[in-house]
């Protein structure tokens, strides 16, 4: 982080540990040239739309098989958790031409639509284990004094998962806002690509520039590091959840 305000000179000569003096060329670099923030505004877009995707999808899911018992759901939760145990280079080939045969291929909505169905099997085994953790008693006493269903949901489940959803959600943020392989398959112009791809086209096209590409890497860290401290206690709730039962 401290090299990123240093000079090149000063980089390549290893004159000290700080810079002398401070210097913001490096991020103004990663801001003309490269046009960091367009890119950093779709790594927001892919990373939000996606884990709010993934979080929705599964919590309808992952409630349902935690509380009742039907035919073929033990099936159906088991087809969700092996999704998990699928190499993701597996899915690049079948991946790609589903994009393309739905016109998803190299879109905002289509990297979103992906992403979130990326981060659902994760999202899934967490918030299920965690709600069939959770004691049956609220609910049973709510649906006595006549609640619905999503009315449970909404009042009662969702207040107590609130742990585990942010759990999820910065671990699949982090995993989205990180992600190259499937950026790089499925995106082909620049407006569409995220910050990762960003950074290898910096260091590709402006190789001397090394400030400029630690800039650039240290304002890619920052995000997930401020997403992490604003959340930190719901996060540590969620892991240590039922560690003491």
């Amino acid at each position: 982080m401290l090299s990123s305000f240093k000079t090149a000179d000063q980089f390549t000569s290893g004159s000290g540990f700080w810079p002398s003096p401070f210097t913001d060329s490096g991020y103004i670099d990663a801001f003309t040239q490269v046009r960091l923030h367009e890119y950093v505004a779709n790594t927001l877009l892919y990373a939000v739309g996606g884990t709010t995707g993934a979080l929705t999808v599964a919590l309808l899911a992952a409630y349902p098989l935690a509380r009742y018992r039907f035919r073929g759901s033990g099936s159906i939760t088991a087809a969700f958790s092996l999704a998990l145990a699928v190499p993701l280079v597996g899915l690049a080939t079948p991946e790609f031409f589903i994009m393309r045969e739905l016109g998803l291929f190299n879109s905002r909505p289509g990297m979103v639509i992906f992403y979130a169905a990326l981060m659902f099997p994760l999202s899934f085994v967490v918030l299920r284990s965690f709600l069939a953790s959770l004691p049956p008693e609220l609910e049973e006493a709510a649906h006595v004094d006549g609640a619905g269903y999503f009315a449970i949901l909404r009042t009662i489940v969702l207040p107590l998962s609130r742990p585990a959803l942010a759990t999820v959600a910065v671990v699949s943020f982090v995993l989205i806002w990180n992600e190259f392989f499937f950026a790089n398959l499925l995106t082909v112009s620049q407006r569409n690509q995220n910050v990762q791809l960003a950074l290898a086209g910096f260091k590709s096209q402006f190789g001397s520039n090394v400030t400029g590409s630690l800039a650039g890497a240290t304002l890619v860290m920052i995000v997930p590091v401020i997403l992490f401290l604003l959340l930190q206690r719901q996060v540590i709730a969620g892991l240590t959840a039922g560690a003491t039962k």
